[in-house]
């Protein structure tokens, strides 16, 4: 989708464009949504506060339209993501536990702007792929309620590799060598963080990822437009 979208966007701009690069960082909150389809899961997810940082490239075409314009954007990021979940103990006493998983993660999207080489104004679609680095994990609790499901990540069955999609809005301001983008995002996992291939067991066969949360980005240009380059050889 990326490399189509790609090849549009510089048929579009008949090769007038840039590359920028630079650091992005933001706060945002976590949480899953766990659910069977068959059987009822008493389970109580709560978002939780995270950190996500890394380094983003950008592509913006050079000739402006009075219509919409298009772009790309591809980030490498460390992100933070996880959910606490409350239970009854046998004292029926809410009690709380807390899941984190750190991620590489990796999105990949479209832009969609309006506006000038000054200011932009622009909507991102696209997807991200997460690659797990480290966890830490609550054991099944030993008080809970039998009114209670518990369920959490687990190594041994689950997968270290996820998927989804991702959408937001966003302002980008040009202030003398590069530019500072401020984006308000969400994502969804379109894949399982519990694994299972058989949904007349108990485990969840919906368990996915969701985080929403802000973005500030500072970008210095990489190159010039394409047709100046060429007009020098």
């Amino acid at each position: 989708m990326i490399c189509v979208l790609f090849f549009l966007v510089n048929e579009r701009s008949n090769g007038q464009g840039n590359w920028s690069m630079g650091p992005t960082v933001g706060p945002h909150l976590s949480s899953s949504y766990i659910e069977h389809t068959i059987y009822r899961v008493n389970l109580l997810s709560r978002p939780i506060k995270g950190f996500h940082g890394g380094l983003m490239f950008q592509y913006f075409s050079e000739t402006y339209e009075e219509s919409v314009n298009t772009g790309l954007r591809i980030s490498i990021n460390f992100t933070e993501k996880g959910w606490d979940q409350e239970y009854l103990d046998t004292l029926n006493t809410l009690q709380r536990v807390r899941t984190e998983m750190d991620y590489l993660n990796i999105p990949m999207e479209s832009i969609f702007y309006v506006g000038s080489q000054k200011n932009k104004a622009y909507l991102l679609l696209g997807i991200y792929v997460d690659f797990l680095l480290q966890y830490d994990i609550p054991e099944n609790p030993q008080d809970k309620s039998e009114k209670t499901d518990f369920w959490t990540f687990d190594p041994e069955r689950d997968r270290s590799f996820a998927y989804g999609g991702k959408c937001g809005l966003g302002y980008q301001r040009n202030i003398g060598f590069g530019k500072i983008s401020v984006d308000a995002y969400i994502t969804y996992g379109f894949s399982n963080i519990m694994f299972t291939v058989d949904r007349s067991t108990d485990i969840p066969d919906m368990s996915n990822h969701w985080d929403t949360g802000l973005s500030i980005s500072y970008l210095i240009p990489l190159t010039k437009k394409f047709k100046k380059s060429f007009s020098k050889i």
